[in-house]
């Protein structure tokens, strides 16, 4: 799909409906499924319990169900996330290794069927909750009954996977010693070559169809803000995702303009708590492959927020959750793909304007919507710091095109103008 966004208006809902319609059943790369794995506890004593990775794996699931053919999510929801998200915790188990191993087996059917079709089965793999670097440095993140480490997601996760493609996305501290290794092997030079050969196994290059999208680089905590109930890197990546980050308008959102689309939003952020180190490596058998195409499924609304519109703004929904937050470039147009059930509200400072979607598939102009002033809340001396400097660089092409220079990124095709030829 398109989105044409240099289209007159009129023009671009019609062309919006029209790809919608004809893409639903057939998702780019062919089906996709999810599993969200969220967790608030951590691995040991001196790690404090989270208080929004439930919350932020709800909201992957929220994100990702509409656009996926089977979506499932391993959590113990807390009363006040059971409360905001009525009727999932009916369908979640909890995040256990048994649990983790049940579904991915299933799965792994469904899609070694999708693949006997001719079909390209695509899985998004997401963890959120506490992770943990190990003595012997091997990365770690915790399930409700105990660790679950890098060896586990390379032998349990990658190794017998059937999906053509597998986007993992993980929010954690210490994510990057989840997938990768760093240092000396902690074993004597006798058993440095059988070792050696394990490791082999356990190594990213060794799955040129997986991508990931991680927290942190180093060594560092993630953070969560309250004001929004999630992790600010969750938080970033679903902002993304509902197209945020889609620098040349072709409805798709690559690894490329989601690294660029966090790079630009944490900039400004000048309290180390809210600076993000984030780690994003595409799939090396296609490194333009999109983590996200809005068109892929019909049971979504879209909001065009034109040329001429610019600055902080985000996307509020009913319950006062916070579901996109971007900072728009004035010459830049820009299409979310939302769920749809629910009414909506578009702020920046000060105002807000209401809107909703009739149907799935409908289209509404940001453009046309009536704004009214509203006061909100501060929260903080940490909370104000990252309301004000999250989010405080414009995101757009230039943006884009200086920060995938620096980067070893294939960049996204440049933006086109409508083909309005007859």
């Amino acid at each position: 799909m398109r989105l044409l966004l240099r289209a007159p208006h009129k023009a671009l809902w019609a062309l919006l409906l029209v790809s919608a319609t004809a893409s639903a059943a057939t998702p780019e790369g062919g089906a996709a499924y999810a599993l969200i794995v969220a967790h608030n506890g951590g691995l040991d004593r001196t790690q404090a319990p989270l208080r929004y990775a439930d919350d932020d794996g709800a909201r992957y699931h929220e994100l990702l169900a509409p656009r996926v053919r089977e979506a499932v999510l391993l959590s113990v929801l807390d009363a006040e996330t059971q409360v905001l998200h009525p009727g999932l915790a009916a369908k979640t188990r909890p995040p256990t290794r048994a649990a983790l191993k049940e579904t991915l087996t299933r799965l792994n059917a469904r899609m070694a069927e999708d693949r006997a079709r001719g079909e390209r089965p695509v899985l998004y793999f997401v963890f959120t909750g506490h992770g943990k670097r190990g003595a012997a440095g091997e990365g770690t993140v915790s399930l409700l009954d105990g660790p679950f480490t890098r060896t586990d997601l390379f032998e349990g996760v990658l190794a017998p996977s059937q999906a053509s493609f597998v986007h993992l996305i993980v929010d954690a501290c210490d994510s990057y010693y989840f997938v990768h290794s760093r240092g000396a092997l902690p074993v004597g030079p006798a058993h440095t070559e059988a070792v050696k050969g394990l490791l082999a196994t356990r190594e990213l290059e060794r799955y040129p169809q997986v991508g990931v999208v991680l927290s942190t680089s180093t060594e560092q905590e993630s953070h969560e803000w309250s004001a929004i109930r999630s992790g600010v890197f969750s938080h970033l990546v679903r902002s993304a995702l509902t197209g945020a980050a889609d620098v040349n308008a072709d409805g798709r959102v690559e690894y490329s303009e989601l690294h660029a689309f966090v790079a630009a939003a944490s900039q400004g952020a000048e309290d180390v708590r809210g600076r993000l180190a984030a780690f994003v490596r595409p799939p090396s058998l296609d490194r333009t492959a999109s983590l996200a195409d809005l068109g892929s499924r019909a049971a979504v609304g879209y909001l065009m927020v034109p040329t001429g519109t610019e600055g902080r703004l985000w996307v509020e929904d009913s319950r006062g959750l916070r579901v996109a937050e971007f900072h728009k470039e004035r010459e830049r147009s820009l299409v979310l793909a939302l769920p749809t059930g629910r009414a909506y509200f578009l702020r920046r400072s000060g105002r807000e304007a209401a809107f909703t979607f009739a149907r799935a598939g409908a289209v509404v102009d940001g453009g046309g919507l009536a704004w009214r002033e509203t006061a909100l809340a501060s929260r903080g001396a940490v909370q104000d710091a990252l309301r004000d400097r999250l989010f405080s660089v414009p995101f757009g092409s230039r943006f884009y095109r200086g920060y995938v220079a620096s980067l070893e990124l294939p960049p996204v095709t440049p933006e086109e103008g409508p083909d309005l030829s007859p």
